[in-house]
């Protein structure tokens, strides 16, 4: 074949090819991170005898097997967002996940039944291949699939987004590296900006097992912020309605026994307000609920929900390496009654300590619960930190003293926060005090995307949590030592 020819050849199917076939770019990035914890003497009590079973009054967390006092484990977090540009009008993200809470723990799904998955035989044949066994394989979680439309006038995000209000008490994204939870909404939320005010009013399907009003939850409403950064202030509200239908099934509770909410219609108030003066800078939020919460009780009778919560964060620039801080919060707890439910549950994202609060210890000993969902509840604490950061450094201190609002009371009813459980005719009275924490962290930026940490923290744990609700068994607390060590890369 001549050149000639050849050239003629290759013009023609360059000329047949379609103009449309060249891909969208996708921009990939993410986080991942690995890390260690030990935790002695998880139940916070010198006894090694178990008396949590059958006593929804107790403060006993279960012993695990062996009767072990301590705990260790090893868990990793994970996320791949890919992002599209699909023309100036259009942006699509994503966010990819694995196991629960963004993540597992090594050594979490070891191949060693040869009955659970064909092909895998060390189970059967014991030690003598015990060195052979590999992890089994997990699927990826769709955290985010989300589109963003651009106008002359709002954004439009549309799909299963995250989004945060605030100091992140209720509403809380889980941006951080280490979050291992994030407010969803899988709806719409509209953008809007004018001049200094945001508003964003929102419409999201919370469940849909069913076509109807009847099986559907839904949650919608609006935020309005006020943001000035010329004055240094912001302030605004956010007002939602969450609702259930009165044939969805989905949500349980077990506060007595386990029965399922019913319909239900919750109010959500968060007031917000943040102000820089000089070298200080304040910020307070006020999350309200009221409303239906459904049926809570064995009874079935509907009970009404009324709970609330103040939280201060003020923080002092001494220096440029130097800033000092004091926080305090005030967050509602329950009294037992069966009428009226009292106790507010801040998103687990949001902690104040190394320890207390930060972890369920009810999971040690359970393997169907998840060590990181514990939130602050129940709870009156002040906290009085420092921090010392250089240019790859970062030294983080505090003092935290925290006391329960609501006890129980001898021969009254109560409920336990730690258990989410109602006890009638209390044993004895339980002190409010919960304890004293000491916390020391370091975190050492090797780049900037690859951070190496270390955490410490002392509990020293009150009477509240020695209470027994019995008049046979008593207990004495024993202080929480909490050791960790982690990495984690972002890109």
């Amino acid at each position: 074949m001549s050149k000639q020819l050849q050239k003629l050849l290759a013009m023609t199917v360059l000329t047949l090819l379609p103009v449309s076939s060249f891909a969208l770019p996708i921009d990939w990035h993410g986080s991942f991170g690995v890390d260690t914890t030990l935790m002695s003497d998880f139940r916070l009590i010198k006894s090694k005898t178990d008396n949590s079973t059958g006593n929804d009054g107790t403060q006993e967390v279960k012993l695990t097997a062996g009767n072990k006092s301590s705990a260790s484990w090893q868990s990793y977090v994970l996320r791949l967002s890919p992002t599209m540009v699909i023309n100036d009008a259009a942006t699509f993200f994503g966010e990819l996940s694995t196991g629960y809470a963004n993540g597992g723990f090594l050594g979490d799904s070891p191949a060693v039944d040869a009955g659970a998955v064909a092909g895998t035989s060390a189970g059967n044949n014991g030690a003598g291949l015990f060195y052979h066994n590999q992890s089994l394989g997990q699927g990826l979680n769709i955290k985010k699939a989300y589109i963003e439309l651009y106008s002359d006038t709002a954004t439009y995000v549309i799909g299963r987004h995250t989004t945060e209000w605030g100091l992140g008490a209720i509403y809380n994204d889980g941006s951080d590296a280490w979050d291992r939870h994030a407010s969803s909404r899988d709806g719409i939320t509209m953008k809007l900006k004018i001049g200094n005010f945001h508003v964003s009013p929102f419409w999201s399907k919370v469940s849909n097992p069913g076509y109807t009003d009847a099986t559907n939850a839904k949650e919608y409403g609006a935020g309005l912020l006020y943001d000035n950064p010329e004055r240094d202030v912001a302030f605004g509200l956010m007002y939602g309605k969450k609702s259930n239908g009165v044939s969805n099934d989905l949500f349980k509770t077990s506060i007595n026994t386990q029965v399922s909410l019913g319909e239900n219609d919750i109010t959500i108030t968060d007031l917000y307000f943040k102000k820089v003066f000089g070298k200080i800078d304040m910020a307070v939020e006020v999350p309200l609920m009221s409303g239906e919460l459904g049926k809570t009780s064995a009874a079935g009778t509907a009970t009404t929900y009324s709970a609330k919560a103040f939280l201060l964060q003020t923080n002092y620039k001494w220096t440029d390496t130097w800033t000092v801080g004091l926080d305090a919060g005030q967050v509602s707890g329950h009294d037992g009654g069966t009428g009226k439910f009292g106790a507010l549950y801040l998103n687990p994202n949001y902690q104040i300590a190394n320890l207390i609060f930060r972890y369920n210890r009810n999971a040690v000993g359970t393997t169907s619960q998840s060590i990181y969902d514990s939130s602050i509840t129940n709870a009156r604490y002040f906290k009085l930190r420092s921090s010392y950061s250089s240019e790859k450094w970062v030294f983080d201190s505090a003092l935290i003293i925290a006391k329960a609002i609501e006890t129980a009371k001898a021969g009254a009813n109560a409920y336990n926060h730690t258990k989410n459980k109602i006890f009638t005719n209390a044993v004895g009275n339980q002190s409010d005090s919960m304890g004293t924490e000491v916390d020391f962290n370091a975190k050492y930026h090797w780049n900037k995307e690859v951070s190496i940490g270390s955490a410490l923290g002392y509990f020293m744990p009150g009477d509240y949590f020695s209470y027994t609700n019995s008049a046979t068994v008593t207990n004495q607390t024993k202080s929480s030592l909490l050791l960790q060590i982690n990495t984690a890369v972002t890109f």
